[in-house]
């Protein structure tokens, strides 16, 4: 289904705090904003490739925020950022730290705009899955929820478990529109539609989501916006996993519905 151009990099920045900083108990907006910022600083066109890709396309890159909800780091103190860049957009890590850096060392972060450093990045590539050869069977699995998922369905924010043949669906759409917009290239067909008929046959064994509220204020529409979405985990079972295993995992780096450039739309999989 996926062919070995899909090419996606990871970079984990270590960040130390100059200042005392002082931030929302979700950081994803701040993040997706001051470095939006700082690409504006930068580069104007930067900035609208990043941020206002052509054609509408999803954005070439997903925002990972530190998920504790510590909102005061004091000086001294060092705290995560992730950012995985899709397809082409790898090409252009350097202006993306170039942005992470500008807004630590010269625009600062949070409430106070408190200053940090970049102490240390970590490289890690998405290296795709050969049918997970070494998995006999494959009948039951977890999908976990640390970030809101907002996830449309009858053009409605969904506020229940979202089923298994609905959440591939979405997730299959995501993938495809990407390699379209990134990696010229499209899923293949025949692959996705049979997979779609076994998602049928996967059912909800267990879930415990549950509608969490988000108010963030948007700096660029001079107002309060709504970003609730689901949280909590769901474990699907009841039919065979295994040809879905490569997308899921696929889906962990690039997150799944909207807003995931804030962070939102993070699982982590779980294989029972």
């Amino acid at each position: 289904m996926l062919n070995n151009s899909f090419k996606l990099s990871k970079y984990r920045f270590t960040l130390e705090a100059l200042d005392n900083i002082s931030l929302p108990a979700y950081k994803g907006s701040t993040f997706h904003g001051g470095i939006g910022h700082a690409l504006m600083q930068i580069s104007p066109i930067w900035y609208r490739y990043f941020y206002e890709p052509q054609q509408g396309w999803p954005k070439p890159y997903v925002i990972l925020p530190p998920l504790d909800e510590q909102e005061h780091y004091p000086k001294g103190q060092q705290f995560t950022l992730e950012i995985t860049l899709i397809g082409e957009a790898t090409q252009h890590y350097a202006i993306m730290q170039a942005a992470v850096e500008y807004l630590g060392l010269r625009m600062g972060l949070g409430y106070e705009q408190g200053k940090y450093k970049i102490t240390n990045i970590e490289k890690k590539e998405f290296i795709k899955i050969e049918n997970h050869q070494q998995i006999t069977a494959l009948d039951r699995i977890t999908v976990s929820f640390p970030t809101r998922l907002r996830l449309k369905h009858n053009n409605r924010l969904l506020k229940q478990t979202p089923n298994f043949n609905l959440f591939t669906h979405r997730l299959v759409g995501r993938i495809k529109t990407l390699q379209k917009a990134y990696l010229q290239n499209d899923l293949e067909t025949n692959d996705y539609q049979e997979m779609q008929k076994l998602a049928e046959h996967i059912k909800i064994q267990h879930s415990n989501i549950h509608w969490d509220d988000w108010d963030r204020f948007s700096g660029s529409q001079k107002k309060w916006m709504k970003f609730g979405g689901l949280m909590g985990e769901i474990t699907y079972g009841g039919g065979d996993l295994k040809p879905f295993i490569e997308i899921l995992k696929l889906g962990e780096w690039l997150h799944i519905g909207g807003k995931t450039s804030f962070g939102l739309g993070k699982y982590t999989l779980s294989i029972n």
